[in-house]
């Protein structure tokens, strides 16, 4: 089991609580979609991912110790 730091951003925090993080353990192999899922996290209301602090997709492997950034669709005016 690898174990993997969330930060999530904005509105998606209401998904998790509020918490602006939160550390999760994820299954070896297991992707940003499926631990999003696990979340109840909607990963079509994600917008921006990064792994590492490098840009990411839904389907980025996640392994342990990753960190994991997730930012909404972002509107302004």
């Amino acid at each position: 089991m690898a174990h993997v730091k969330v930060n999530l951003y904005a509105t998606l925090r209401s998904y998790v609580g509020g918490s602006p993080s939160i550390e999760v353990d994820v299954e070896s192999g297991e992707t940003v979609e499926q631990m999003l899922r696990r979340l109840g996290v909607p990963p079509e209301r994600t917008r921006i991912l990064f792994v590492n602090n490098r840009a990411a997709t839904l389907s980025q492997p996640l392994a342990d110790g990753d960190q994991v950034g997730v930012f909404p669709a972002l509107g302004g005016g």
